[in-house]
Parts: C-alpha cells; structure tokens; sequence
C-alpha cells in the first residue's frame, strides 16, 4: 500500500510539542535567536552541532543553548535523554561559542503539559542516562516562566 503522506515519527511531533511549550516559558527579558526546529532550511553541521533551541538573555546579552527532550516515561528510574556521540555534540557547542547549555527534560503528562521538569546544566548531565533521584534538585514548575542569574549562571 503507497500512500502519499510522509511518514512522521510520534516521537518528533511529541519534541516539537515540547519545544513550543519551553519556548513560551522564556518571557519578554529573553529572544529566540534560533530554533532548530526539524532542521528544514539549515546545514548539516547546524542541526549535528547546536542545541535545539538558543535564546538570548536580552538584559545581559547572554546567549544560552537549551536542548529539550520530552519522555513520557521513566525506565527502572531513569531517564535516557541522549545518546553517547549527542553529548559530544552539546559539548562542541559549549567549547565553540562559550554559551552555557542548558537540558530541559519533560516527563509524563504531555509536552504541552508535563507532569515534572527538570532544568539542569550540562555539566551536570553527564552522562545519557540519568537516575531522577539525582535531578530532584532541579526539579521546576513546568508552567513557571524561565529567569536567568548571569552571575551565578543559572537558567532558573
């Protein structure tokens, strides 16, 4: 059977979902200077080499890499949020432009509206799979609007 539609993963549909939803939690103090989206219009080296989203904190001028993943649920506790060579990857972005970068991690409910969030720099995430235990601390309010501490450089 051929059909004319192209295929589309649910799993990238879910992470665009995820994705607009972040995007509207950064409020007037920052701009979205790109969004990767689902690569159209952008190099290879583009989509293998920046996070999904990058934003600019408007009164400091810092500019912040955010990589967004969206999982509806856990396995034995954790959650697997990247492959191995994608955290080459994000760590590239940081040695090049000098941007902090930071993950954001939906779970459960759905992306417009997930049950918890996490908010942690990549430094942090250090490796692909990470055991929730370990991210309760930063643990967000999934409607809260984002803050950005330059000094401390915490995306809040």
């Amino acid at each position: 059977m051929s059909t004319d539609k192209e295929y589309i993963d649910p799993t990238h549909s879910l992470g665009y979902a995820f994705e607009k939803h972040v995007i509207g939690l950064f409020g007037k103090d920052f701009k979205v200077i790109k969004w990767i989206l689902d690569g159209a219009g952008h190099t290879r080296e583009e989509i293998d080499f920046n996070p999904d989203i990058t934003v600019e904190h408007l009164p400091t001028g810092d500019v912040i890499g955010i990589e967004c993943k969206f999982r509806s649920t856990l396995y034995n506790g954790s959650i697997s949020w990247a492959k191995e060579y994608q955290l080459a990857k994000y760590d590239r972005y940081k040695e090049r432009t000098g941007n902090p970068v930071f993950v954001i991690i939906g779970l459960g409910g759905t992306p417009e509206k997930p049950e918890v969030m996490y908010c942690l720099p990549l430094w942090k995430a250090k490796y692909n799979i990470l055991d929730t235990r370990e991210l309760k601390r930063y643990r967000r309010d999934s409607r809260k609007k984002f803050s950005w501490d330059g000094k401390s450089g915490e995306l809040r």
